[in-house]
């Protein structure tokens, strides 16, 4: 057994590492990822290697991160996971201490996003969970105007748009968000929202939405130049059975009105190291994710 780390130009281990996400995380993938040149050198996964295959896997990313306005050095712990015949060895543990032990001194926080199966994990390694809201609009919702054009992610054409405007994004908050975390982004775009991503020409914004059950929920903006977002959802919205509008991130940046916050239950969100915030409503950026 052996912990191997940093091997994205290593083609046989690269290759371990797609099957191995593909069984751990079916719904999920990497390799299209790699191939259009997103998987960057601040995403750097460490794994525990048995007989040449991937048995378990701990991946960090460097990011600059932004704590009520204020950058820091962070760095987002993902891609956590044992393949079941390895399981009950204690391997995602002596990953979490090896890559704690390189990141700590080098950082001013770590944090990540667990699912429910793992809230008890994290702590034993000092993290400390954090509520995370979102922000919902129930009144004056935006008559329909639709204008959209969603994007194809199979287009080159498409893609290139999606590529131009992710790299020269704004900031989506400033309260608890990144920085230049394109590569991350482009992720979700390939994994998460590929149908999911309206394209409005004349403003040159992305705005990454969806329907379900009356709410429209906002999951990102991606733009440019400064713009109205009333004027903007309007055209986004393509019926006119909207009720109500969840923002997946806080009015800081982008100044919308909203009535009243939810708490995010299936935010995850654990934190170690200095963190402020105490008392403040946040969400740090979906697809700034990990």
């Amino acid at each position: 057994m052996e912990i191997l780390e940093n091997y994205r130009d290593n083609e046989q281990l690269r290759n371990e590492f797609f099957l191995f996400t593909k069984k751990v995380f079916p719904s999920i993938g990497f390799d299209e990822w790699y191939r259009r040149g997103f998987w960057k050198v601040e995403y750097v996964p460490y794994s525990i290697v048995e007989d040449g295959r991937i048995a378990s896997n701990v991946s960090m990313s460097r990011m600059t991160i932004l704590v009520d306005g204020v950058p820091v050095r962070g760095a987002q712990v993902g891609t956590v996971g044992t393949l079941p015949e390895y399981r009950g060895r204690g391997y995602s543990r002596i990953l979490m201490e090896h890559v704690l032990g390189k990141y700590e001194s080098e950082t001013d926080f770590i944090f990540l996003f667990a699912n429910e199966t793992v809230l008890d994990f994290y702590p034993k390694f000092g993290f400390e969970a954090r509520e995370e809201v979102n922000f919902v609009s129930k009144s004056d919702i935006p008559r329909s105007a639709y204008a959209a054009r969603r994007l194809d992610i199979g287009s080159e054409s498409d893609f290139a748009i999606i590529a131009r405007l992710v790299e020269g994004r704004r900031d989506l908050t400033r309260l608890f968000g990144a920085r230049s975390y394109g590569f991350i982004t482009l992720w979700h775009v390939l994994n998460i929202f590929p149908r999911h991503l309206l394209y409005l020409p004349e403003s040159d914004i992305i705005i990454i939405a969806s329907e379900a059950q009356g709410c429209l929920h906002v999951w990102d903006v991606i733009y440019g130049e400064p713009f109205e977002i009333f004027s903007v959802l309007l055209r986004i919205i393509e019926r006119n059975d909207i009720t109500s509008i969840m923002y997946h991130f806080p009015p800081d940046v982008l100044n919308f009105d909203y009535d009243e916050t939810e708490v995010d239950t299936d935010s995850g969100l654990f934190v170690r190291g200095s963190f402020g915030l105490k008392g403040r409503q946040f969400k740090f950026p979906v697809t700034a994710q990990t």
